[in-house]
C-alpha cells in the first residue's frame, strides 16, 4: 500500500476521534497479530494485520480491517453496494477487533474508544500504571538490537521485546513506557502474539485530533456493559435505540426468522470467550 493512500485511508480513520487538540502523526508500525478467542479451541488460531501511528507524544492503533470499514462508511457509493468491488472491500474490512487505543503521553492518558450504531463512547485510564521489568536478554529482530521486559497486565504475563533504535516509547494495543519501540510481545499462553512488520516515517505527516468533547467519557466497567448488552442481542439493541434528533432504525426480523439469527449469533459470540483483557 503506498502512502498516498495510507494518508487518504488515516485521514477518514481520525474522523472516529474529531477534534480537540491537534498532532501530527509521523510513523506508521505494522504488526501482525495472532490470536485464539476461543479457549475450548485453543489449537486454533487467526491472524490480522495492526497499525500503530505514531509521534513522541501520541499515538493511535486499531486493525487495519477497522480502518478499511471507517474509509467505506466516509465513501459510500450506493452504486457499489451489491457489487464484486464492494463484495471485495467489506471482506478486506472483516475484523474482530473495532477499538481504537489512543495515547497522549503529555497528559498521561490513554483513551479506549468504540462505536455503538452512532454513540461514541471511550473511557481513560493513566498511562503509567505499566510497571515493567527491562531484562539483561537481547535479541536481534528485523535487523533491530531488542532487549527483553516483562510485566503483569488484565489478568495476563507478557514479554516484551523492545527497541531503542526506534525511540518510540510505544507499542502495540495499551502498551508502552519502555525506551523504545516495542517490537514483539506475547503473553505466556501465546494467546495473543504481536510481531512486528514493518516501520516508515510517512513523506506527509497526518494530523490527527483526539479525545474530542462530542465522544462521550463513560467508566470502563459502564462500557464493557454496552458492549455485552449489544453483542448478547443487536437486533433489540437496535431496534431500542435513539439516536441524536430522535433518530431510530428498525431491523425487521421477527418470530422464527429472529430466534434463528440470535441463535447462530450467540453460538459465534460463545467462542469469542478469550479476550486480552481477562480482568
Amino acid at each position: 500500500m503506498n502512502n498516498k493512500i495510507i494518508i487518504a485511508l488515516s485521514f477518514l480513520v481520525f474522523n472516529f476521534f474529531e477534534v480537540q487538540a491537534q498532532d501530527d502523526l509521523n510513523y506508521r508500525v505494522t504488526y501482525t497479530l495472532t490470536f485464539k478467542l476461543d479457549s475450548t479451541d485453543l489449537e486454533s488460531s487467526k491472524s490480522e494485520t495492526m497499525w500503530l501511528f505514531a509521534n513522541n507524544e501520541s499515538s493511535l492503533f486499531l486493525s487495519k480491517g477497522a480502518a478499511l470499514k471507517d474509509s467505506m462508511s466516509v465513501n459510500v457509493n450506493l452504486a457499489d453496494i451489491g457489487s464484486e468491488r464492494w463484495k471485495s472491500k467489506t471482506e478486506a474490512a472483516k475484523t474482530e477487533f473495532n477499538y481504537r487505543v489512543f495515547k497522549d503521553k503529555s497528559d498521561n492518558k490513554m483513551g479506549y474508544g468504540i462505536k455503538l450504531i452512532s454513540d461514541k463512547l471511550y473511557y481513560s485510564q493513566p498511562m503509567d500504571q505499566l510497571n515493567w521489568e527491562i531484562q539483561a536478554e537481547t535479541k536481534e529482530i528485523s535487523g533491530y538490537q531488542a532487549q527483553k521486559a516483562t510485566i503483569s497486565f488484565a489478568g495476563r504475563d507478557y514479554t516484551a521485546w523492545f527497541t531503542p533504535e526506534i525511540p518510540l516509547t510505544d507499542g502495540p494495543y495499551k502498551f508502552s513506557g519502555l525506551p523504545g519501540l516495542i517490537l514483539e510481545l506475547q503473553d505466556s499462553d501465546a494467546e495473543y502474539v504481536f510481531e512486528f512488520k514493518g516501520f516508515e516515517e510517512l513523506s506527509t505527516p497526518l494530523a490527527y485530533k483526539i479525545f474530542p468533547e462530542e465522544y462521550k467519557e463513560i467508566k470502563k466497567k459502564e462500557l464493557m456493559d454496552l458492549v455485552a448488552t449489544y453483542e448478547s442481542d443487536p437486533i433489540s439493541y437496535i431496534n431500542n435505540y435513539v439516536g441524536e434528533g430522535g433518530k431510530v432504525i428498525r431491523i425487521g426480523l421477527e418470530g422464527d426468522d429472529k430466534k434463528n439469527y440470535l441463535k447462530k449469533h450467540r453460538e459465534r459470540l460463545a467462542k469469542k470467550n478469550n479476550p486480552i483483557e481477562l480482568d
